[in-house]
């Protein structure tokens, strides 16, 4: 179902420079505050679009889009029913009305001027731009999510990239197919660069505050692990020139035997607060048994 959400006296414009497209799911509070940020842009707001695509949401997430009827005159509100962040994602770019898509998601705070320096920096010669993205390095901990991508990623992680749409929809948009929302942001990059530069702008950003999870939620990470192979497959000259010679690297060197040791020694840290400390050795020693059970799953996927 698609709506415009603007005030009665303001007319529709044709004048869209630069498309956001925000997939949400039940983070209301939190899509309130990213929207905040895309209220205070440096860009006037007749000159961008917003595309919020709700995915099923049992909160008030719709309450808080009419908030910013006023302040977004050109606020888009999509509803589909738990489909995941790729299919919203390629929703809302499938009505986007501007040549430049900017995704960003609804736990991220986009800096004053993102959308005007996207612009500034869009040159001819590129198909996408990947801002940099920051994040309180003091609040992380195993329990937060957050992503912290200051130097530039292969991966291009959706809460700060700008395509130009005309490249994006020769590839195909982002490929629904992936079983968990992971690496289809990477998949989507690869493809993109074969027809062009993706450059790395350190200048556009985008703050994702620590966002403490569930430990229940937190504990069935290690199954996105499944779509590494799925990238893998797609593209394994690629997949073995950005991140590891296979899946298995990925998974079990790096994840299993390299990344849970350092984040369990760093849990040491957490000592002044006990409780939260054993909350974190308790997550990383599942993931650990997690990722032994699992073991049997990713070995059947890997002729698929």
């Amino acid at each position: 179902m698609l709506k415009q959400t603007h005030p009665p006296f303001i007319m529709k414009n044709n004048l869209i420079k630069i498309s956001v497209i925000i997939p949400t799911y039940n983070r209301s509070q939190l899509l309130e505050q990213c929207l905040k940020a895309l209220a205070g842009q440096t860009l006037d707001p007749l000159f961008f679009e917003v595309i919020v695509v709700n995915d099923g949401s049992t909160d008030n997430t719709k309450e808080i889009i009419d908030l910013f009827c006023y302040s977004l005159p050109n606020l888009i509100y999509l509803e589909q029913q738990n489909q995941g962040p790729a299919v919203a994602r390629n929703l809302g770019a499938s009505i986007a009305k501007s040549n430049y898509l900017a995704f960003t998601d609804d736990d991220c705070q986009a800096d004053s001027d993102w959308l005007e320096k996207s612009l500034l920096l869009f040159t001819n010669e590129l198909v996408g731009i990947q801002g940099k993205t920051y994040t309180n390095r003091v609040e992380t901990s195993p329990l937060t999510h957050q992503i912290d991508n200051e130097k530039g990623s292969y991966a291009v992680p959706t809460c700060n990239a700008i395509y130009y749409k005309p490249a994006f929809w020769e590839v195909g948009g982002f490929d629904e197919s992936f079983p968990f929302p992971h690496n289809e942001d990477a998949d989507l990059a690869w493809r993109i660069s074969q027809l062009g530069t993706i450059r790395f702008c350190p200048e556009v950003c985008v703050y994702h505050p620590p966002r403490l999870e569930h430990f229940s939620k937190l504990k069935k990470r290690m199954k996105i692990m499944e779509s590494e192979f799925l990238l893998f497959y797609k593209n394994p000259v690629l997949y073995k020139k950005y991140r590891n010679a296979s899946p298995w690297h990925t998974i079990y060197r790096e994840v299993f035997f390299k990344h849970l040791p350092i984040k369990f020694l760093s849990s040491l840290k957490k000592i002044s607060t006990p409780v939260f400390m054993f909350q974190n050795f308790g997550l990383i020693l599942y993931w650990w048994y997690d990722l032994v059970r699992l073991f049997p799953r990713f070995w059947s996927l890997r002729s698929k």
